[in-house]
């Protein structure tokens, strides 16, 4: 009898042993697939947030899987200490983005982001979406549980130069109130550092004439024709530098001129940028008739983390080269290559060198890249 009950014993042991290592097993196996956004949501704790085109949207707290659907947002959010949480994107990011942070190169690009695939941003479980300002998409997405922001309203264009630098500031601002508290810190530290340099700046500028404001022309779309209108970022960033932006009578914020145009305008002072580079127009016949190339004043936009004449929050340093390119006398004492290096150090957490410096105000990739 004893024997038969140590044997029923052992066997009641081994039995529990068994049930408790399948539980403690399957425990785990829920813990590391991602959860669907829904699962994400009732997970973590959440707040409201009203969105930049006036949207009220539960996001949470600590967003854990970003996506970043609208063009500059990963720059965003890698500026604000958050690129390790960025599980998809809408585009591949430049070759110095790549450079500071390896892990994109192989981040999922989910090239349909204009029609979203809900199942699969689901299947990633993805909790926060940082999206363009698109009404159908934005109901697609948000009716299968899943938070989406808009950063920027297409329809809010600044009147002013000090509008223009007070939005730019909100939309970080923005950004650090979603994506949490250190965030928040970092934003109003880079709102400071970003103040001080654009006051620089216009400090200079804003006593400038406009008979001695050189008339630029500022290339920014898919060819040569490509440029900005009235009250464009392109149209501010060029006032603020100390130049006429001659397309500022234009309606619309992108749009397109014509070589007659052109002509017309005669512009003193010509900026490639977007897919555009000085080369293309100094290799053109149609364009030696123009006073920019007859005196090899084109000049083709500096890009780092993000190009700068897109959103980037390199902008001020943008500000900054378009002012000494245009007014090299009234600024020969700014450290353009200086400035490019302080700014990585303390926002990007990257030493640069002096050749890195230089390669990003040339629009070069990394050496090697």
């Amino acid at each position: 009898m004893l024997m038969g009950d140590t044997r029923i014993s052992n066997f009641r042991a081994k039995l529990w042993t068994v049930i408790f290592s399948f539980f403690i097993g399957m425990f785990f196996v829920f813990i590391s697939v991602p959860l669907s956004a829904e699962g994400l949501a009732a997970a973590q704790k959440t707040k409201i947030v009203t969105d930049r085109i006036g949207r009220t949207v539960k996001v949470p707290v600590d967003p854990q899987r970003i996506a970043c659907f609208f063009g500059p947002s990963y720059e965003k959010v890698f500026l604000l200490g958050s690129a390790d949480k960025v599980a998809v994107m809408s585009i591949k990011q430049p070759p110095w983005s790549q450079k500071l942070n390896p892990a994109l190169k192989t981040m999922p690009i989910m090239l349909s982001y204009s029609d979203p695939d809900v199942e699969k941003i689901l299947s990633m479980g993805i909790d926060l979406v940082f999206y363009w300002q698109f009404s159908q998409q934005i109901e697609k997405m948000s009716a299968a549980g899943i938070p989406v922001v808009c950063s920027m309203s297409g329809d809010k264009k600044p009147k002013t130069i000090d509008e223009f630098v007070r939005g730019y500031k909100d939309e970080i601002r923005f950004y650090g109130k979603v994506l949490g508290e250190k965030a928040k810190k970092i934003a109003d530290a880079y709102c400071a550092y970003y103040d001080e340099r654009i006051k620089r700046i216009l400090a200079v500028t804003s006593r400038i004439p406009e008979t001695k404001r050189p008339k630029v022309y500022f290339i920014t779309g898919r060819n040569i024709f490509g440029t900005q209108g009235r009250y464009s970022q392109g149209h501010w960033l060029v006032e603020m530098a100390g130049g006429t932006f001659v397309s500022k009578d234009m309606d619309g914020y992108s749009v397109d001129a014509s070589m007659e145009q052109v002509i017309a305008w005669n512009p003193d002072v010509i900026f490639a940028c977007g897919f555009t580079s000085a080369d293309t127009i100094a290799a053109d016949p149609r364009w030696q008739v123009i006073k920019a190339v007859k005196e090899k004043q084109v000049y083709t936009c500096p890009e780092g983390v993000f190009p700068w004449d897109h959103g980037s929050s390199e902008v001020f340093l943008f500000a900054m080269w378009l002012a000494k390119t245009l007014h090299p006398d009234k600024f020969h004492n700014l450290d353009l290559e200086g400035e490019v290096k302080s700014y990585y150090a303390r926002f990007y957490h990257y030493t640069l060198s002096t050749e890195d410096a230089r390669r990003i105000l040339k629009h070069m990739p990394p050496a090697g890249f």
